[in-house]
């Protein structure tokens, strides 16, 4: 399923850019290991894309879970269990809540 873009040629780019970029890294990466064996890499590319595409996105989002998790097309409670499990900190959203409570970080 593809992500809903307003401009699907501006999203096009961004993900060939993406696309590209995960290439060469990973070209990189089996460039330096020289022959030498190794496993999990699946593991291991996604633990080191997602937190910081769930901390842009969140700062995208000013806090807010819910529209962070629709940019994602996430379900709300998804994206708060991946954040407990990656440990990250959410930042606060200025102001109070409409039932008048301050909006606290999941930690």
């Amino acid at each position: 399923m593809q992500p809903k873009h307003r401009s699907e040629g501006k999203s096009d780019a961004r993900e060939n850019e993406l696309s590209l970029t995960v290439r060469k890294v990973m070209k990189q990466y089996f460039k330096d290991l020289d022959g030498e064996k190794c496993s999990g890499i699946y593991d291991m590319v996604v633990a080191a894309v997602e937190k910081p595409m769930l901390e842009v996105v969140m700062l995208q989002a000013q806090g807010n879970q819910t529209r962070a998790a629709e940019l994602l097309g996430l379900n709300r409670n998804t994206l708060r269990k991946r954040c407990r499990q990656l440990r990250l900190t959410l930042p606060r959203r200025s102001g109070r809540t409409p039932g008048g409570r301050t909006a606290t970080p999941i930690a």
